[in-house]
């Protein structure tokens, strides 16, 4: 319980931070990451209501209290008093903060419970690359090969819409079709389900046949998932060479 605990308050820190601390075995990010989101999002949410009822309370009445004393103000309708308090409210600089905030619990949410990705808060992370930049510090370790926020933020949505898509559909069996191009035989694989392993160009084997993964495609439901695999000439056993077991035999 107390590595949970520990997980939701330590989930906020860059990768680079985290790993320093040497924890990454002995602490459940993912769920950790799940719940520090919704903490996350819920307080800023309550930050944000809070904020609302007294700022705009606050200014629409002294608005009022200036009209009544034939100030500025009592040329203005009421009502338009307090659409003007609303209106403030919505472009001031705190409330979008605070908003942001709700937004960023909402994508740590997600990332963790749909594809088990780990982000920080941004501020902390902003500040970490702020100092690697300050001192020039050279990228490391999974520094070297981690995407942008915008490549990160494209994988978390298009894998929220992959498990949407999913639930929607029943599980069959895939459905196999073999075609011939220019003296060379393709296979597609029709799947109703993702597989996460098959990414090209993964060497795929089917039988004593071995294929090479060309393309990944979106289909048509109820099987969606499309993988083009064109025959290769040999293939060599080995742990990198996916063993796929065909519905049926190949021709």
């Amino acid at each position: 319980m107390w590595r949970l605990a520990l997980g939701i308050f330590l989930s906020i820190l860059p990768q680079r931070w985290r790993d320093a601390l040497r924890l990454n075995e002995s602490v459940p990010w993912e769920p950790a990451t799940v719940l520090s989101g919704f903490a996350e999002s819920l307080l800023a949410l309550i930050l944000l209501l809070y904020w609302y009822s007294r700022s705009v309370t606050t200014w629409a009445a002294n608005a009022l209290d200036s009209a009544l004393r034939d100030g500025p103000e009592s040329a203005v309708p009421g009502q338009a008093i307090g659409f003007s308090a609303l209106v403030l409210w919505t472009l001031h600089p705190l409330t979008w903060l605070i908003a942001y905030f709700i937004l960023e619990g909402l994508v740590r949410l997600l990332a963790a419970a749909f594809t088990d990705q780990i982000f920080g808060t941004f501020p902390l992370a902003f500040i970490d690359w702020c100092y690697g930049k300050a001192t020039r510090r050279p990228p490391e370790g999974d520094s070297l090969h981690t995407p942008g926020t915008r490549a990160q933020l494209q994988s978390v949505f298009s894998t929220l819409k992959e498990k949407i898509i999913v639930s929607r559909l029943p599980e069959l069996e895939d459905e196999l079709v073999e075609s011939t191009r220019a003296g060379e035989s393709f296979v597609e694989i029709h799947a109703s389900r993702p597989k996460p392993e098959w990414v090209p160009p993964r060497v795929v084997r089917i039988g004593d046949a071995y294929f090479r993964l060309e393309q990944l495609s979106q289909g048509k439901s109820p099987r969606p998932f499309v993988f083009a695999l064109r025959r290769l000439a040999a293939g060599v056993p080995g742990r990198s060479v996916i063993l796929y077991q065909a519905p049926r035999t190949l021709d």
